[in-house]
């Protein structure tokens, strides 16, 4: 199923606005909302990734009659099948009861993955870069959901996400190696436009500049990342923040909107010799 062509795809164009052929809708939707395509048409685009019959039995047969079944058994047959539909799958996969995959082929997962119950998956479209990659020793906490359309979702290897997270692009999100994301976090590469008032926002051009979280980093309990920010390698957001500028490496940002109170280990040695430079040059202009 990797790579199927489902007739609906789309790539960002280079001022980050999502291409269309009309309104703001991507060729995704475009084609949920056509009047010619068929229910089963709809479906394959939506959840299975593929035109193909084959993909979709075994879409149906794997992902839509396993997901339901509980116990060790459930455990035992999603581990051994569910590498038959995805992308890509290491050992050690573990997947509870009542997870969701769209378009599996477009998935991909290292070594000693886990994905709790009423997980999802989401990796609908047909971009060339259209998948969630996740590497090893990755958790997917509860309800959590990525996803991502005509886009890519990576995860590094040991990151830790909670129950009830929001991971949703329209280009990209990377998350580094050994990152830790607390419950409810979101994480949000993407808006409407809005400069128009006599246009539905909703109709407006659809914006996305992508996400980057790097290597160590910590986003605390329902923190919030807007499109377009970095977070820096080993840095901090405080529970409750809302990001909307660059995280520098090392830093610990909280607030709304969230700002920088401090740094950490080298980090701090290094902005704190940025200081005094800094401050030297103001005094020597005096």
């Amino acid at each position: 199923m990797a790579g199927a062509e489902d007739g609906t795809g789309g790539a960002p164009r280079e001022d980050g606005r999502l291409a269309s052929t009309s309104d703001a809708a991507t060729p995704l939707i475009e084609h949920l909302r056509g009047g010619g395509a068929s229910a089963l048409s709809k479906y394959q685009a939506m959840f299975v990734g593929s035109r193909s019959l084959g993909a979709l039995v075994a879409y149906e047969a794997v992902v839509a009659l396993l997901g339901p079944v509980p116990g060790g058994l459930g455990l035992a047959l999603r581990k051994t099948l569910l590498p038959l539909v995805l992308g890509g799958a290491g050992r050690n996969l573990l997947v509870a009861r009542n997870v969701t995959f769209r378009c599996p082929g477009r998935i991909r997962v290292g070594d000693n993955v886990t994905l709790d119950e009423g997980a999802v998956l989401d990796a609908k479209g047909s971009g060339p870069d259209a998948g969630v990659r996740l590497g090893s020793h990755v958790l997917i906490g509860r309800n959590s959901i990525l996803s991502g359309t005509d886009a890519s979702i990576e995860l590094g290897d040991f990151v830790s996400m909670g129950p009830n997270c929001y991971l949703r692009t329209g280009s990209f999100i990377r998350i580094g190696s050994n990152v830790s994301i607390g419950p409810y976090t979101a994480v949000i590469a993407g808006e409407h436009a809005f400069d128009d008032p006599h246009t539905p926002v909703l109709m407006q051009a659809r914006l996305s500049k992508g996400i980057t979280v790097g290597d160590g980093a910590w986003l605390g309990v329902r923190s919030t990342i807007l499109d377009g920010v970095t977070v820096g390698r080993d840095a901090v957001v405080g529970a409750g923040s809302l990001v909307r500028d660059d995280v520098p490496e090392g830093a610990v940002v909280v607030g709304v909107p969230a700002r920088v109170v401090r740094y950490r280990g080298d980090a701090a040695a290094g902005a704190a010799r940025a200081a005094e430079a800094a401050d030297g040059e103001r005094k020597e202009g005096r």
